[in-house]
């Protein structure tokens, strides 16, 4: 079941800093992919039940006793592919990893790939009661933190009410980032890295290794903005083979298998191993014979899909059969 708010502990804290008039300090994030258990009460969580990562905290917004945190999910570290089902929210305490304060377990899931099949970064906002006084986040510098155009608007530069010089804006901007990659005019840029272009005040991420001089942002460079939306976009789905089945899924664990085989009349029914395990399948099955015309019918078990064709004896021959499933993949 999905939920999100206190913990049971993450109560105990906010009752004992209210009763001594002092601030939440957060300490870290967590995120996993853990499901809660038939009869557990995720209130007694004290920690994730499957820990993945740990996530930065972008930036917190806090009026009176509410506070609103902007977390930052990327997979630059993530090998395997993985459901974003749970989100842990650690304040300090007298334990040395801290007391599990707030804590979220979602039923429909987002797919978070691994980092070699799509880069992604995204961020998730989180609203929560703390106490009056002005929250704290501890041993947090932002470094190698992702930013994008309208943080560093609001938060880096004039605009935003930051009224430094232009040296402090960039030291700020450098100190988010955790490192500067360079500005234009460039003598070469590396892909990957992001370049800043004063003319327009703009991020550029360079999309190919560039060893020559370059006076402003061309092909070979997107800008942060644009680029991060579209690799949201590009996220909304996953596309892949797997053992010769074309597979399309979705954040939802909803997932489309479609295959093309070759097969002989004289076999009757077909019998085809499923690439992973689904449920709630519907199927269509289909012949490319438009000179004889039967029917099939189709059920998956043990993890196969089996195809009984009718008429069972048509004759000598084959033909193309296409393969359709729409189902929910089992985690």
């Amino acid at each position: 079941m999905a939920f999100r708010g206190l913990t049971k502990k993450g109560a105990d804290y906010l009752a004992t800093r209210l009763a001594n008039e002092l601030a939440v300090e957060f300490l870290k994030v967590e995120i996993g992919d853990g499901a809660v258990i038939s009869g557990q009460n995720p209130k007694n969580q004290t920690s994730l039940i499957s820990y993945k990562k740990d996530v930065r905290i972008l930036k917190k917004e806090q009026e009176n006793n509410a506070i609103n945190l902007t977390i930052q999910i990327t997979n630059d570290d993530i090998t395997q592919g993985f459901y974003l089902k749970e989100i842990g929210i650690y304040v300090n305490d007298s334990s040395s990893n801290g007391c599990l304060y707030w804590y979220c377990n979602e039923d429909n899931a987002q797919y978070i790939p691994a980092k070699t099949d799509s880069v992604i970064a995204f961020e998730i906002d989180i609203r929560m009661e703390v106490t009056n006084s002005d929250a704290t986040i501890i041993n947090w510098s932002g470094k190698n933190t992702w930013i994008n155009k309208e943080y560093l608007e609001e938060n880096y530069t004039q605009n935003g009410g930051y009224k430094g010089t232009a040296q402090e804006i960039d030291d700020r901007v450098v100190s988010a980032l955790g490192k500067e990659d360079g500005k234009f005019p460039l003598n070469e840029a590396i892909q990957g890295n992001v370049y800043y272009f004063p003319a327009n005040k703009k991020f550029y991420i360079c999309k190919e290794t560039q060893n020559r001089r370059i006076s402003v942002p061309d092909v070979k460079f997107e800008e942060l903005s644009i680029w991060e939306n579209r690799k949201r976009l590009e996220n909304l789905v996953t596309s892949y083979n797997l053992k010769e089945w074309n597979i399309i899924e979705f954040p939802s664990k909803k997932i489309i298998l479609s295959l093309r085989k070759n097969v002989d009349y004289n076999e009757n029914p077909y019998k085809f191993n499923l690439p992973l395990k689904i449920t709630n399948g519907v199927i269509l099955a289909s012949s490319e014979d438009i000179d004889n015309q039967f029917v099939f019918t189709s059920t998956i078990s043990n993890n196969e899909i089996i195809i009984k064709r009718w008429p069972n004896i048509i004759g000598h021959g084959h033909s193309v059969v296409d393969i359709l499933i729409i189902g929910d993949k089992l985690s």
